[in-house]
Formats: structure tokens, sequence, C-alpha cells
């Protein structure tokens, strides 16, 4: 079977690639913010789960092989970033005017990718037996996704979802199934997702700190634009508490200690599948903190308490999800906290946006304390300790 390979680190290549996620991950928050309805919200999710998908093969191969250090790995990669960069400025107007161009960009860079995890996959009976079922899904997923560029409206829309819906499929389909395996080393896979949640901290951080410069132009920074700068940052600072606590070192445990052929499934259920939440959550975070700066002095409309709710449901109710899987427990104080905020997110029409929004700060600071707290007395962290 494939073992595990022992805490290889993100290269400079990777991170250089997920610059241009950066700006990908700025253009879905930019697509949504402009589309704040729940359509709008549905489709954004769409555009960031393909985003998403795309970046998740990256690091599926890059945590099989060194892409940095691999001659053909490291001149792929770089042929793909300007059509992946095409795909990320076309990402608002992918379901309008610029779907061709979005698609195109789209198969060429998946395809390429395919090429990429080929390179190690065939190396092992168990690695090729696993690449071989998830091959054929994954290159019909983006080959239709391109065909669908072709059509407008409902039409693409659709043939879209059914893409989305075939990607999911690839992965269940290649990590199930008995005697197959995929090359995975336990460190740079936790770092690799832990990184991503940086990103779109960062885009959460640039809508704070661009909205509320653009505003400062024409007043000073004090009164309600001063606190509702510092609630919204508060809560991307306990956000970064819940996750960064503890949530990538149990990961990385749960990998390096798990069977070689349950590797994989834990890996997608963890990774692949159970960030994708967190990163939507802190996207629609990122809107709802643009609106609070430049509304500090009002209410919270309707819309952006929604948004508000659905961004700590998918944050917290992702890291539920990851919390099972990995320990098969679910913290009852998180529950709390989403209701919690449910409840100060119906006092949104009552209470200024920056209040709520630092209610919103402390209730999750509680609910990170009592899980830091379980979590700092459990025999899982003294796990933890041991393996770092």
């Amino acid at each position: 079977m494939v073992e595990v390979r022992s805490q290889r680190h993100a290269s400079n290549l990777e991170l250089f690639l997920d610059l241009v996620f950066v700006f990908s991950v700025t253009q879905v928050t930019s697509f949504v913010a402009s589309n704040l309805s729940t359509g709008g919200v549905a489709k954004g999710m769409l555009l960031g789960f393909l985003v998403w998908w795309q970046w998740t093969g990256f690091t599926w191969a890059g945590t099989a092989i060194d892409l940095q250090s691999n001659a053909r790995a490291r001149v792929v990669v770089l042929a793909m970033v300007p059509a992946m960069l095409v795909m990320a400025i076309t990402v608002p107007r992918s379901l309008s005017n610029q779907g061709r161009w979005f698609a195109t960009a789209y198969f060429v860079v998946q395809l390429l990718v395919l090429v990429i995890q080929s390179l190690d996959a065939v190396k092992s009976v168990e690695t090729r037996r696993a690449f071989v079922r998830y091959a054929p899904l994954a290159a019909i997923a983006p080959t239709l996704l391109f065909v669908g560029g072709f059509f407008d409206g409902t039409a693409r829309l659709v043939i879209w979802i059914v893409v989305a819906i075939g990607m999911i499929t690839s992965a269940l389909s290649a990590t199930e199934r008995n005697g197959s395996a995929w090359a995975i080393d336990a460190t740079h896979f936790a770092e690799r997702h832990a990184l991503f949640i940086i990103i779109t901290l960062g885009e959460v951080v640039v809508a704070i700190g661009a909205t509320a410069a653009s505003i400062a132009e024409a007043k000073n920074l004090e009164g309600s634009l001063l606190s509702a700068v510092v609630a919204s940052t508060a809560v991307a600072c306990v956000l970064w508490w819940a996750y960064f606590g503890f949530v990538p070192a149990v990961i990385e445990l749960r990998l390096r200690e798990a069977a070689p052929g349950a590797r994989a499934a834990i890996a997608r259920d963890v990774g692949s599948f159970g960030h994708f939440p967190l990163v939507f959550g802190l996207i629609l975070y990122a809107v709802v903190a643009k609106h609070v700066i430049t509304n500090a002095d009002e209410h919270l409309d309707v819309a952006d308490r929604w948004v508000l709710v659905a961004a700590m449901v998918l944050f917290v109710g992702g890291q539920l999800l990851i919390q099972f899987r990995v320990v098969g427990r679910l913290a009852p104080e998180r529950f709390a906290a989403l209701a919690v905020i449910a409840l100060l997110a119906g006092l949104g029409g009552v209470l200024r946006g920056p209040l709520v929004v630092g209610l919103v700060a402390v209730t999750l600071a509680a609910m990170s304390l009592i899980t830091a707290r379980r979590f700092l007395t459990s025999e899982l962290a003294a796990q933890v300790h041991h393996s770092v």
C-alpha cells in the first residue's frame, strides 16, 4: 500500500500559484456582493466551488509530488498560470457574457492538472487504480463545463451544476473503493488547506481595510466608522482563532495515523469537502463586513442579516462536520453559538450594524474558548503535542 510521506511543506511555486486564487476569491466575493439575493448567493457558491475544486486538484497533485522539484510538473504549472488568470478575471461575468472564456480557461487548466496528477499516479498499482477510477469523470466534468460555456442563461447554469455534481462524484469514486489509494503527505495536505483559510481571511481583511480607507478619504477615521472597523476585524480574528487553535494540527495527526486505504477518504472529507463551507462562509462574511463599514451609522438590512447568519452557519457548521469526521463528536457550544448569532441577526433591525457584528465576535470568542479548553484537557491534545 501507499505510505504517507513525512513533513513536506508548501513550496514557493505553490505559494505563487495561490496568488491567482487570491484574486479568484476576490472575484467570487465581488460577484456575491453585486448579486446579494438568495439566487445570487447560490450562484456565487457554485462559482466558488468551481474555483475551489480547481485549487484542490493542485493540492492533491502537490501532496503526491513536489511540484517545484519535479521539472516537468514545474513547467506545466507555470504554463497554466496565464489560463488561470483568465479564468479568475472572468469569474464575475462567467454566468453572463464571458462564460466561454471562463469555461475554456477552466477546461485547459483542469486537463493539465490531470496530467500532473498522472505523473505520480502511474508509479504504483494502488495509486494507478485510484487514478483510473478518478480520471474519466474528472476529465468529463471540465469538458461538460466547456460545452456549457456556449449556452446561455438557465441552460448554462444547469449544465454547470451538473458539472459540480460530477466533480463530487469523481472524488467519491476515487476514494471509496478497496485496494485503491492516493499518496498523501499529512503535513503538506493540512498546511495547504490552512493556507487557503488564510487566503479567505485575507479577503475579509482587505474588504474591511479597503472600504474603510475609501470612506476615510472623505472623513476622519473616528466614531461609528472606527467602531465598525474594530467590530468587523474582531470577528475575523476570532474566526482565525476558532480554526487555527488546533484544527490543522488535529487533521494532520489523523491523516498521519490513518491506514493507507482510509487516508484518502479522510483527506477528501475534511479537506476537499470539509473546507469549502469554511471558505465560502468567509467569503460571505467579507461581503457583510464591507456593508457594515459602508453603513456604520445604520442598521443591517435584511439581506445582510441573513447573509451574516449563512456565513456563520457555513463556517461553524463546516467545523462541526470536520470535527465529527475526525473525532466522531459534535461540540454543543457551536450549536448554541449559532442560535445566539441567529438571534442577534434578528435584532439587526434595531441595533446598529457594528454592535451586532461586535456581539457576534463576543459569541464566537466564548464558543472558541469553551472548545479550546475542552480540547486542551483531552487525550487528543496530548497526542497532537506528542506528534509535534
